[in-house]
């Protein structure tokens, strides 16, 4: 047990309590005995007296039992008593002790409170996203996502496709292991006209939804399977956000008529508070699914089995497996597909995979979920780093409160009162510290959920009753682990030694628990400065990405139009709005196209002439644009051979072409592509000449390979196609945020039936793209700029206590002819050697862990060389920083003074 000397006073704090049942046992017995003697002496025999003394003093067992039950209530509030008494005095003797040390606790309360509000912060994230069930969903595990696992005909790679058609969510209604089957697809909608007009998110629903989630309305009542059908008037169910803030809770809106995109619909009833369904994105109305048509214009995507843009949950029945339902929905899956998979247009190999009903749990989670999920590790490193600092200064007060402790010992307090003072103390000063990362925590929430994570439907403050008790349990939890360790070296009970060193100490023993506590300190900091560098270090090379198009200085707008319009009509209407916006001051150019860069593009079968086939891309594609004649140069693509579109091109329906760099070399070879002819939609049709080949451009995503690509003029035979003008593009000198609001005006006074111009920065599609890396670059930054504080003032507090302890021993060297420099590098080596030795073991961590990291990097290493070295010399240079002030101070030791301390 001497390798263990803190355990064993630990199994040492308690005392042994004489019986109680023993006392009360003797003196029943000293009493039954004496009054039995009594009767012996009046001349009864032992037999009669024994007799006669049971007839006196009746059942002796429910005796003991009334005077155990006595004595134990006695005892009781004895003992409560005593112990509120010594609470108290402890207590006011814990806030005595941090009113004569303001610096210390405000140290100590501020570290703490930054561990546990980064705790606080990521608990309520995580809470809302992993751990809380979709709202209003009864029994929620037995309701599955129905998802894809199949090879990619994009990137030939294996993967979870969480999209499916609604040919295939027939295939999946005759499944015997669901109880139900539902199927939606999410959609930004316009609602009302004029003015009045917004922009809101709106889910198309089967009616098996609300039954199959046991969700039930707050005011009227959904639709059903007859509303759901095609043809049938038009009905909508008003999210209880929407209901609240644009029609005020009122009762009335039921039997509204409201204009929703194209079409009009009812208000049939409004849903409970927060349910958005089964996603964590807010939705602010639900249409039955065949209402798409309406927005769409037709309803091919009723049969196309090409036609991806419909999610599927199911709930599984009372004696159903999961292993057995995917087996069944898998086999319906490919029984349907079965003629595309004999022409070898799908996998045959494909399987329906269940997953939770959120989709954050799942394989395809976004990268900011799977980020926040780190983010939670990191946060638990930042409070033991806080942890750790806390537990050195309150080792280092111990060590220097030996003599006051010593005193308490030898007057008689117990050793286990005395643990119990100080973790008292301990645990206030963490619940400061907790009161504290509350208030952090309420801004970090904010903090997190508007920039890093908009896209998701919070409700109430961060600081939810669930937050406020995991902060509470943290925070005492904390004061615990930070103070154990303190309170039971304190009172290790060496009284001579300490009431004869009368506080001056003298040792030169280095304290071994806060050696370990800096190496501690030091290792976790390498981690999260290792991870911040790895992120900031994606995050730039993802903005110097080259996109093949200029995001910055582009604006976008999207028309929302009233009533039926013919295509030669929605084109004509952009050509106008196009030569207005060029009037306006600041503007450079403007254009039309069908396509959004990261918004959607659009994809149709091709064929090179002479080929059976296109070779399969690396990447995505080949997606195609229609363009007005100037549209590349808005977007800031360049030619790189043959020529652009020409005006009267687009004026005469010319069939002409242009393709990207990869799929012109992946096709033709390169340059060869000029003159070739590519065949569209139809092996049969009529050929579009490639003339002219311009750059690469990343159009949908920023990470992996570069899609194909081709544009044709918006002219007669793109029309034709189906795919007219979606977008018009602004390109802008000088802010163009400034430019959102004249660019809308402009639009909605161009024509009366232009219900709603949407106009935004191109930059803000492509934003969300990076939110990831931003979300890592910044958090992990933020926490490892805080662990490199924590830490370094960990360091300076060790080294100084250290110096102050060896005054009398660096007064001894300073006479005997050390050095300034010498006791200078003395501390300084004592400071490099704690702290190396730690980075060494951060670096070990760092680079084990690093794979696990990798896959929500850019174009980064998780062991990136420049990133560890550059991590390893801040935190050295930063420790030698906060070493300075020690070493000083050692060196400007009196020799005269250091010896008269003795």
């Amino acid at each position: 047990m001497k390798a263990f000397p803190g355990l064993r006073q630990f199994f040492r704090l308690g005392a042994f309590r004489a019986d109680p049942k023993e006392d009360l046992d003797a003196e029943l017995d000293f009493h039954f005995g004496e009054t039995q003697r009594e009767f012996l002496e009046s001349g009864m025999s032992p037999a009669e007296a024994r007799e006669e003394a049971l007839r006196r003093f009746g059942d002796l067992s429910s005796y003991r039992r009334k005077l155990a039950a006595i004595d134990r209530k006695q005892a009781t509030r004895t003992r409560r008593k005593e112990r509120f008494s010594n609470l108290r005095q402890d207590l006011g003797y814990a806030l005595r002790g941090m009113r004569r040390n303001p610096g210390f606790t405000l140290g100590v309360v501020l570290t703490l409170a930054l561990g546990i509000g980064a705790n606080a912060t990521m608990f309520g994230v995580v809470d809302r996203i992993l751990l809380t069930p979709p709202a209003h969903v009864e029994a929620p595990d037995e309701v599955v996502r129905l998802q894809v696992h199949r090879m990619s005909p994009f990137t030939g790679q294996p993967g979870i496709m969480a999209y499916q058609t609604f040919s295939d969510y027939r295939d999946f209604l005759e499944a015997g292991s669901f109880e139900a089957v539902a199927a939606f697809g999410d959609q930004d909608v316009i609602l009302g006209r004029g003015e009045e007009a917004e922009r809101i998110r709106a889910q198309y629903s089967t009616a098996s939804i609300f039954p199959l989630l046991g969700v039930r309305p707050a005011l009227g009542r959904f639709f059903d399977e007859e509303e759901a059908e095609p043809g049938a008037p038009g009905v909508v169910v008003l999210g209880h956000g929407l209901w609240q803030r644009r029609y005020g809770g009122s009762r009335d809106v039921l039997g509204k008529v409201l204009a929703i995109g194209d079409g009009t619909f009812t208000v049939i009833g409004v849903t409970p508070p927060r349910f958005n369904g089964v996603d964590l994105a807010p939705v602010d109305l639900f249409l039955p699914v065949h209402a798409f048509t309406v927005f769409l214009g037709d309803d091919r995507w009723v049969e196309n089995r090409g036609f991806y843009w419909l999610q599927a949950i199911g709930r599984l029945g009372p004696h159903s497996s999961p292993v057995a339902a995917a087996e069944e929905v898998t086999a319906l899956h490919l029984n349907g597909r079965r003629e595309l998979i004999d022409g070898g247009r799908y996998s045959e190999d494909a399987r329906i995979v269940l997953g939770s009903v959120k989709a954050a749990l799942g394989p395809d989670a976004p990268d900011e979920v799977r980020v926040s999920r780190w983010l939670v590790g990191v946060t638990v490193i930042v409070l033991l780093i806080a942890c750790a600092n806390v537990a050195n200064l309150l080792l280092a007060r111990g060590a220097r409160r030996q003599r006051e402790l010593g005193i308490r010992v030898a007057m008689g307090i117990s050793r286990r009162r005395l643990v119990g003072q100080l973790l008292l103390e301990s645990i206030l000063l963490a619940g400061l510290g907790g009161a504290v990362g509350l208030a952090l925590g309420y801004g970090g929430g904010h903090l997190m959920r508007s920039t890093f994570l908009p896209q998701v439907a919070w409700f109430g403050s961060p600081i939810s009753t669930r937050v406020l008790l995991f902060t509470l349990v943290l925070a005492g939890s904390t004061g615990l682990l930070a103070g154990i360790a303190p309170a039971l070296k304190g009172s290790h009970g060496r009284i001579v030694q300490s009431l004869r060193d009368g506080g001056r100490g003298g040792t030169t023993r280095r304290s071994r628990s806060q050696t370990f506590l800096l190496l501690t300190q030091a290792a976790l900091s390498v981690i999260l400065l290792a991870g911040a560098g790895l992120f900031v270090r994606s995050l730039a090379r993802a903005h110097s990405l080259d996109l093949g198009i200029e995001p910055e200085g582009l604006v976008v707008a999207e028309l929302e139009l009233d009533g039926e319009w013919e295509p030669e009509a929605v084109l004509d209407l952009s050509r106008r709005a196009a030569e207005r916006l060029e009037t306006l001051p600041g503007v450079q150019g403007a254009s039309f196209a069908s396509g959004i860069p990261f918004r959607g593009m659009m994809a149709f079968d091709v064929w090179a002439q002479g080929m059976d086939s296109l070779p399969v891309a690396r990447g995505l594609g080949p997606f195609f644009t229609t363009v007005s004649p100037d549209h590349l140069e808005t977007l800031g693509i360049e030619l790189r051979a043959g020529r652009m579109f020409t005006a009267p091109e687009a004026a005469t329906g010319a069939r002409v072409t242009l393709v990207t760099e990869n799929m012109a070399q992946g096709t033709w070879g390169g340059e060869a592509a000029l003159g070739q002819c590519l065949l569209i939609q139809d092996r049969e049709g009529p050929c579009w000449e490639v003339v002219g080949i311009v750059e690469n451009s990343n159009l949908t995503r920023l990470t992996g390979e570069t899609p194909w690509q081709h544009y044709l003029p918006l002219g007669a035979p793109a029309l034709e196609l189906g795919a007219g003008p979606r977008a018009l593009f602004i390109r802008t000198r000088g802010d163009a945020s400034s430019l959102l609001a004249p660019v809308r005006r402009e639009l909605q006074s161009l024509d009366s039936r232009i219900r709603f111009a949407y106009v935004r920065l191109q930059q803000d599609l492509v934003d969300p793209e990076l939110r990831s890396w931003k979300l890592g670059a910044t958090m992990f930054s933020l926490f490892g700029i805080l662990a490199l504080v924590v830490a370094s003032v960990g360091l300076y507090s060790v080294l100084a206590f250290n110096v102050t302890r060896r005054v009398r021993e660096l007064g001894v060297r300073s006479a005997v002819g050390a050095s300034r420099g010498h006791l200078v590098g003395m501390v300084l080596r004592e400071a490099t050697g704690v702290l190396g030795l730690g980075v060494l073991l951060g670096l070990i961590l760092a680079t084990s862990a690093a794979s696990n990291l990798g896959p929500l990097l850019f174009e980064t290493s998780p062991r990136d060389p420049m990133v560890l070295a550059s991590v390893s010399l801040l935190l050295l240079l930063v420790g030698l920083v906060a070493s300075a002030i020690p070493a000083w101070t050692a060196s400007r030791v009196d020799p005269m003074t250091a010896l008269r301390t003795e």
